[in-house]
């Protein structure tokens, strides 16, 4: 197994033989393989056949790739100077026939189609997934597919495989795994949560320098090739049987509830490190809670629960109105789905990578009450960073409602817009805490605007009627848009870095022992 920097380095060389027609039998196979599981270096391969063409174009050498074009042709070439655009032209499509029939061979090899054995298990959920090479080829990873046995690698989404014994696994791009067996899966790169009921006991996950045997458990691991696994327990017990050169002692190590170590992949060594129960997405399912039916009862307006479903591309509405958000991956190289308060969440990268949602029409309140809840999670604080806004880029192009956090200080806070024309805020005292869940909501009840954080209290001011920009249509959700509703506003970008999850808004004012029950109720539920 070739860690990056050496398949890198391979690569290079593979490449450079390759372009001189130096390529052996055997380096062929190696190049394949490279190419096989590497998209960015299948990019590269193909980026740099262009280019060669194009060169080659240009200064008329054709070398031995000109098997496709004619020796007349080549010969040619010599003499650019002399040539006319119609000539160019010519050589030009002749380099691109050569890229085509490179690539035709290679993807006629049959070192770049991965083994393929007998069924092992069904991919029972699939968001947003893409495999370089599925089951047969396809790339678009289908719900329903019987997973056979053989190397695959995830490089979009989240796809879950379930085995005949009840094991369940949730693996999320980029990723590359191997169905071994009924009983084995080798994860070679990446980050798996697994669920083993009783009926499994006893599947193994393979990882770099240890294997992971269940006594039943849900537990995760994470995998970087040729360097380290990392096994986290969150429910159960694991054995791991260690295979690095320095461990010599035949005993297995064991791991309990709330217990996580790393091992090194080149000595076998075990580190005792934390549990992160942060850092695994656990289920693609999805279930109630009793925080969920909670918010149900309490007849929001929309509810987006923040689970992945479908392609990926879409907060779903579990409220009445059916005001499904579509999310905007932006910049956005991995899944936006993360564990959340409850199940899952939105993953949010800020103004690094731009991400967001938008309901381009929700149902708004047309009298004078309105309530926001959710809960929310911050890597850092931008400036501006919006949990929810119907609200616009211009100081005049206010609507509903802004809830976020204070321009460059970060407290958390809630502005609505008074019949009188005046703008209402409501403020935390402090910078909102990093790196931890918060249940946040604002209320209006007709007359106080009141904000709340963790179930309690911590702001009110006193408003004259509720005002509506009939202009102003669009939630957006991890953002604030422009007027037009179809981008971020780009003064200040507002975007979010951290997590969403369970926001719901209503049209009506909930009470401060509403908003407590529903704090308590996820608090409860931990």
């Amino acid at each position: 197994m070739m860690g990056s920097s050496s398949k890198q380095h391979k690569f290079e060389y593979l490449l450079g033989q390759f372009t001189e027609d130096a390529l052996s039998a055997a380096e062929r196979e190696q190049l394949c393989a490279i190419l096989e599981t590497d998209r960015g270096l299948r990019w590269r391969y193909m980026e740099h056949c262009q280019m060669h063409a194009l060169l080659r174009s240009e200064h008329g050498l054709l070398t031995a790739w000109s098997a496709v074009a004619s020796e007349n042709e080549a010969a040619e070439g010599t003499k650019r100077l002399a040539r006319s655009g119609r000539q160019t032209t010519a050589l030009l499509a002749a380099a691109a026939l050569v890229v085509i029939a490179i690539s035709s061979q290679w993807l006629d090899s049959p070192v770049a189609r991965p083994h393929r054995g007998e069924e092992l298990a069904e991919l029972t959920q699939a968001v947003g997934a893409e495999f370089v090479y599925g089951v047969a080829g396809e790339v678009q990873a289908q719900q329903g597919t019987q997973m056979r046995a053989g190397l695959y690698t995830l490089q979009a989404g989240l796809v879950e495989i379930e085995y005949p014994s009840g094991a369940v696994l949730v693996m999320q791009a980029p990723a590359t795994f191997e169905l071994v067996s009924a009983e084995c899966l080798r994860l070679e790169d990446g980050r798996l949560s697994a669920h083993i009921p009783e009926t499994a006991t006893g599947f193994r996950i393979d990882s770099p320098g240890a294997t992971v045997i269940d006594v039943g458990t849900d537990f995760a691991v994470q995998a970087i090739r040729d360097q380290e696994s990392e096994v986290h327990v969150f429910n159960g017990e694991v054995l791991i049987d260690l295979h690095g050169n320095k461990w010599k002692s035949t005993d297995l190590v064991r791991l309990v509830t709330g217990e996580a170590t790393r091992v090194a992949y080149s000595t076998g060594m075990p580190s005792g490190i934390d549990l992160d129960s942060q850092y695994f997405l656990r289920s693609l399912r999805v279930a109630d809670s009793a925080y969920v039916q909670q918010v149900l009862a309490l007849k929001p307006a929309v509810y987006y629960r923040m689970e992945p479903t479908g392609n990926g591309a879409q907060l779903i509405d579990s409220a009445a109105s059916g005001a499904h958000a579509t999310i905007q991956i932006g910049l956005a190289t991995a899944p936006v789905w993360t564990v959340g308060k409850v199940g899952a969440a939105l993953q949010l990268g800020g103004t690094a990578q731009q991400s967001y949602a938008v309901a381009q029409h929700y149902p708004q309140t047309d009298g004078d009450q309105l309530s926001v809840a959710g809960w929310i999670y911050a890597r850092s604080r931008p400036r501006w960073a919006s949990i929810a806004k119907n609200w616009a880029g211009g100081n005049y192009d206010r609507g509903q409602f802004h809830f976020g956090l204070r321009e460059d200080s970060g407290e958390l806070e809630a502005h609505i817009v008074d019949n009188r024309g005046d703008e209402i805020a409501v403020q935390d005292t402090m910078p909102l805490p990093l790196n931890t869940w918060h249940h946040v909501a604002f209320v209006a009840d007709g007359q106080i605007l009141r904000l709340y954080r963790n179930g309690r209290e911590i702001d009110a001011r006193p408003y004259d009627r509720l005002h509506r920009d009939p202009r102003i249509r669009a939630l957006a959700i991890g953002t604030k848009l422009n007027l037009s509703g179809d981008a971020p506003e780009e003064r200040d970008y507002n975007m979010w870095d951290g997590r969403l999850d369970e926001l719901a808004i209503f049209n009506h004012a909930l009470t401060a022992d509403d908003v407590r029950a529903l704090y308590e109720a996820a608090e409860l539920a931990k």
